[in-house]
C-alpha cells in the first residue's frame, strides 16, 4: 500500500486535489467536503507534509511526481481530474510529463508552469537564509497573510496552523526543488485533454496576465482570473471557486467519455 496518507469521499467522477507549499490536504477539508457532493474527491498529504513520510534529501519535483503517480496507480484510480494548488499545480504538470495519458484534465489552481525567474530563484534563497537564522517556523508563520488579498481574511489563522505543522527538512527541500524545477510549458501546449488555469487578479506571486498568456498555449485551455483574489482562492472565493471546478470536471468527463 502506499506510503502518502489521503483521504476519500463522495462517488462518481474522481478529483484529486494536491495542496500547496508548506501545507497539507487539510487545506482542503471544507472545500473537498462541498465538492465531494459531487464527485469523488482525494486530498492527500504531499511527501514530507502532514502525515506522510519524506523522501530523501536532495529530491526534486520529478520525485514528488513519481510518488503521487505511485499513489494513483496503487490506489486504482482511473482518468482522475486533477487539480494543484500552487506546489501542487508544479507536481501536476510534473505527472502529466510523465504520464499525459493519465489524467481526464488538469485544473492549475494559483500555479504556473513557468519556471522560477532569477529573481524568484533569488527569493527561494533568501527563504533558504531566514531559515537558517530564524527557524522554520518564524517563516511558516508569518508569510501566509501574504498569500491573501484581505490580509485579515478569517481562514489566515486556520492555514498558519496548518503550514506551523510543517517540519525545517521538508520546508528547505521543497523550496530547493520548487527554486530548481524546469519550465513546462511544452507540457500545457502538448497536453491533448481540457486545461483550467484558475488564478487570483491580486495574486503577487503569479501574476494575472502569465496564466492568460500561458492558456494561449493550447485550444482546450482556459483561464478564468478570480477579482479581488490573491492566491487562496479555496478560502477567498469558494463559491465561485466550487462552481468553476465543477464546470471544468463536468466538461473533461464528457470530453473524455
Amino acid at each position: 500500500m502506499t506510503s502518502l496518507n489521503y483521504q476519500e469521499s463522495g462517488s462518481g467522477q474522481t478529483v484529486i486535489l494536491i495542496h500547496g507549499f508548506p501545507m497539507n490536504q487539510q487545506v482542503w477539508v471544507d472545500f473537498a467536503a462541498k465538492l465531494s457532493e459531487t464527485f469523488c474527491v482525494v486530498t492527500l498529504d504531499l511527501p514530507g507534509f502532514g502525515k506522510s513520510p519524506g523522501l530523501a534529501g536532495g529530491f526534486t519535483i520529478e520525485d514528488v511526481a513519481d510518488a503521487v503517480l505511485s499513489f494513483i496507480h496503487e490506489r486504482g484510480y482511473k482518468n482522475p481530474v486533477i487539480v494543484g494548488h500552487s506546489l501542487g499545480g508544479y507536481v501536476t504538470l510534473a505527472m502529466v510529463e510523465k504520464e499525459p495519458e493519465l489524467p481526464a484534465g488538469i485544473c492549475l489552481f494559483h500555479s504556473t508552469a513557468l519556471a522560477d525567474s532569477a529573481e524568484k530563484k533569488q527569493s527561494r534563497n533568501k527563504v533558504l537564509d531566514f531559515i537558517a537564522t530564524q527557524g522554520v517556523h518564524a517563516f511558516t508563520s508569518n508569510f501566509v497573510s501574504q498569500l491573501y488579498a484581505d490580509p485579515q481574511h478569517s481562514s489566515i489563522t486556520k492555514v498558519k496552523n496548518l503550514t506551523g505543522q510543517s517540519g525545517r527538512e521538508a520546508v528547505e527541500g521543497y523550496t530547493l526543488a520548487m527554486r530548481d524545477r524546469k519550465d513546462r510549458q511544452h507540457v500545457v501546449r502538448s497536453f491533448p485533454k481540457p486545461i483550467l488555469f484558475l488564478g487570483g487578479e491580486k495574486d503577487q506571486g503569479i501574476p494575472a496576465d502569465t496564466i492568460r498568456e500561458q492558456a494561449t498555449l493550447n485550444p482546450k485551455a482556459e483561464a478564468i482570473i478570480l477579482p479581488e483574489v490573491a492566491h487562496m482562492g479555496m478560502f477567498e472565493s469558494e463559491r465561485v471557486c466550487l462552481r468553476e471546478i465543477k464546470k471544468f470536471v463536468e466538461k473533461c468527463v464528457v470530453t473524455f467519455s
